[in-house]
């Protein structure tokens, strides 16, 4: 079986820096493909030529967990401090943050990079 094209591996490299730093105006068809792999929508501009936009959605979770237990104390009451006794307190907290990127590259009739118009968010 042969490996995985690098084409379709290198779609993880959609992020707001890799656009940033890599894709140039002039740049041609080939290049974009090398950096940010296959586009999600290949569409005709007002000129015929290609625009090529990208989205990537994500989204993360995390959560955090504690416990404390404490040992007897005088300042729970005489009763517990001297017939026994823990205190105990625990809490939770999840979050999620989801991203979205979208980027839009427009090509000329030479099939060069012309515009590139980006958008991320964080929520």
């Amino acid at each position: 079986m042969p490996p995985p094209s690098p084409i379709l591996e290198q779609n993880d490299n959609l992020t707001l820096g890799t656009v940033q730093s890599q894709i140039q105006k002039g740049m041609s068809q080939a290049e974009v493909l090398s950096v940010l792999g296959s586009p999600n929508i290949v569409t005709k501009g007002s000129k015929g030529n290609e625009v090529w936009t990208y989205d990537k959605i994500g989204s993360s979770q995390s959560a955090v967990a504690s416990s404390t237990y404490g040992a007897r104390t005088l300042g729970q009451g005489i009763w517990v401090f001297l017939f026994g006794g823990v205190s105990s307190k625990s809490s939770a907290n999840a979050t999620t943050e989801s991203k979205s990127l979208t980027v839009i590259i427009t090509f000329d009739e030479n099939n060069n990079v012309s515009i590139i118009n980006y958008q991320s968010l964080k929520y």
